[in-house]
């Protein structure tokens, strides 16, 4: 599950902040970020907050669940920010990009939510284990 949503969510997000990116001006914004700005923060984060994304992906294959668990949950705001493009109106572009503000948002809620699915998970095994110790010695 957690592949299909980091391929999704790095699909959605890639797609959408090219075009944001390209596009700038179909975009709302607010006066006091310019443009260049804005992109400028496009070509840092996308690729960054990405990257922090497939490390955890990768972490979590390798069951290192600790680190995994932060990268993802560093990731998810990747998505989950687009939805900023509301709070200055309403993007003026065609409907399949505006429709990639909402997949990128629900990708990042996937992500978000299988890392504290997997912290949960990994404490109930935990306190398993610890039973599990503690019934053997009795």
């Amino acid at each position: 599950m957690l592949t299909l949503v980091i391929l999704a969510g790095t699909a959605s997000t890639g797609a959408h902040y090219t075009h944001n990116y390209l596009e700038i001006e179909h975009y709302p914004r607010s006066d006091l970020i310019s443009n260049a700005v804005i992109q400028a923060g496009i070509l840092v984060s996308w690729p960054l907050l990405t990257a922090v994304g497939l490390a955890g992906y990768r972490l979590y294959a390798l069951r290192k669940y600790r680190a995994a668990q932060v990268c993802l949950a560093l990731y998810s705001p990747l998505g989950l920010i687009t939805l900023g493009h509301f709070l200055f109106g309403s993007p003026d572009i065609p409907a399949f990009w505006y429709a990639t503000i909402f997949t990128d948002a629900l990708t990042s809620l996937g992500v978000l939510a299988f890392a504290a699915w997997s912290v949960w998970d990994n404490r109930l095994r935990q306190e398993r284990a610890a039973v599990s110790v503690e019934g053997g010695r009795g």
